[in-house]
């Protein structure tokens, strides 16, 4: 069974080595995109509230809402963030965090 597993991993590397560093970047990118979720979440409840008192003052209802309007922005900054890796990375837009994060490996690379 470790013949099998050592001939698929890279020569001279062991099996656990050629698995680790995949399986720990995708760890760190969910970390990552959990926290700025989290950001997300906190800035839109706030906005939620002020969109909501604003409707109430201007008497908004309907598709031109405000609230609805953050709602919309809830569904887009979801895609950007694609937290559980639902969307597929050419529908996400220009500011992902995906995109982000793939622009700073390639200036590390």
């Amino acid at each position: 069974m470790k013949e099998q597993q050592a001939s698929s991993a890279a020569p001279g590397k062991p099996v656990y080595q050629a698995r680790f560093w995949p399986q720990l970047k995708r760890l760190l990118i969910f970390q990552i995109k959990l926290y700025v979720d989290a950001i997300r979440d906190v800035l839109l409840s706030a906005l939620s509230l002020f969109a909501f008192i604003g409707d109430v003052i201007l008497q908004n209802h309907g598709k031109d809402s405000l609230f609805e309007g953050v709602l919309r922005l809830g569904r887009k900054s979801e895609r950007a963030i694609n937290l559980f890796e639902q969307y597929d990375p050419g529908s996400q837009g220009r500011h992902s965090v995906d995109g982000v994060i793939r622009k700073m490996e390639d200036r590390f690379r």
